[in-house]
């Protein structure tokens, strides 16, 4: 009987299968090969077990229908004392054709974050560039594989099934206009803007049960960066902890951590209670949502927290010492920029956002 045990890293990941044996390996024995792909597997499903339920749900939907192999493997070096071998290769799948007609503005997108990270959509097949060691321990005879480079065919994988998701709902709703006799009508991008920025679309109202927190003063003299030393009005209740909030002139944004790895995001206009929350249930704060960096225009990098909703993602990023914001895109397409410009609060990047363990959102910020 086989046993597995597996070590796991963001990008990097290793696993052991025991056994009898003396064998050097190499890079496409099938053991080594099956044990490259149990790999990928345990790490898709550690990060897909770490979305909310609707973002599971959206994927799955495109899982049941692919598998992943491995291929075009090549050895780069082996070590005849130790019996270790370094190994190229790639990751591949093949999607149905209706996972691939994402529209030109979509394709563009993804192909811009993907392919220069090694992952390329190849009409019905990605393939995305792996490296991992083989060898033997020395005590057992257990044959050990370590993976590396892993994560962008994982992200565009992503990407593609809930861009295939997201279409899929589109087509539904648009048959069922078509059904009822009614014509379709879809906003123009600036009206989608005007929208987002006055209304917060797509809005999540308040429950009307639960009494939301209005906007109060939060003493932040125990910060430790100048510009939060003052008292910041934030949506934040006495029992949260604000890490990211200021007014964008029309509207007050707030991202509030309650405990250790709750978060909540909220907006509302000046001095009136909020008009979106999220997430609805906070039983669902802890995995709603994501934290990246992104390389701005002059090469500074700007801290974000991020969450989907549909086929929108909602982004506050910045710091004190850089320019502070709200984006909202929809379907990769940014519709609205709300540009902090008073009030303004940050701890994105601080060392207790770091350690509430979210997951990587390696999509770069539309920004202007």
């Amino acid at each position: 009987m086989m046993r597995k045990t597996l070590i796991s890293g963001t990008c990097v990941a290793a696993a052991v299968l025991t056994g009898c044996g003396s064998k050097t390996p190499t890079c496409a024995d099938a053991e080594t090969v099956s044990l490259v792909k149990q790999i990928y597997q345990q790490q898709f499903n550690k990060q897909h077990n770490a979305m909310s339920e609707e973002r599971q749900q959206r994927v799955q939907f495109t899982v049941k229908d692919t598998t992943v192999a491995l291929e075009n493997i090549t050895t780069d070096a082996s070590n005849a004392n130790t019996g270790k071998a370094v190994c190229s290769a790639q990751l591949t799948t093949v999607f149905p054709e209706d996972a691939v007609k994402a529209e030109p503005q979509m394709e563009q997108y993804m192909r811009a974050i993907y392919e220069k990270q090694g992952a390329v959509l190849d009409g019905t097949k990605l393939r995305g560039q792996v490296t991992y060691t083989v060898q033997r321990t020395e005590d057992t005879g257990a044959l050990q594989v370590a993976l590396n480079g892993f994560m962008p065919f994982m992200g565009y994988f992503h990407d593609i099934a809930m861009d295939r998701y997201d279409r899929m709902l589109r087509a539904q709703a648009a048959a069922k206009k078509a059904a009822e006799t009614q014509l379709p009508v879809a906003p123009s991008a600036s009206q989608a803007e005007m929208e987002a920025e006055s209304e917060g679309a797509p809005s999540d109202s308040a429950p009307a049960t639960t009494p939301m927190p209005v906007a109060h003063q939060q003493n932040q003299a125990a910060l430790p960066a100048p510009s939060q030393t003052a008292t910041v009005p934030t949506l934040c209740s006495a029992e949260e902890t604000p890490v990211f909030a200021c007014s964008t002139g029309k509207k007050r944004a707030s991202l509030c951590m309650t405990g250790s790895n709750q978060l909540a995001y909220r907006l509302a206009p000046l001095d009136g209670a909020p008009e979106m929350v999220y997430p609805a249930n906070a039983s669902a704060a802890s995995t709603a949502f994501q934290q990246g960096t992104h390389a701005g225009a002059n090469g500074q990098p700007l801290s974000f927290v991020s969450f989907d909703k549909g086929n929108y993602r909602y982004a506050v990023y910045g710091t004190s010492a850089t320019m502070q914001g709200v984006l909202v895109e929809q379907n990769g397409k940014r519709i609205a920029n709300l540009n902090c410009q008073a009030d303004r609060l940050s701890e994105l990047d601080t060392a207790k956002l770091q350690r509430m363990g979210l997951s990587q959102d390696l999509r770069p910020l539309m920004l202007p």
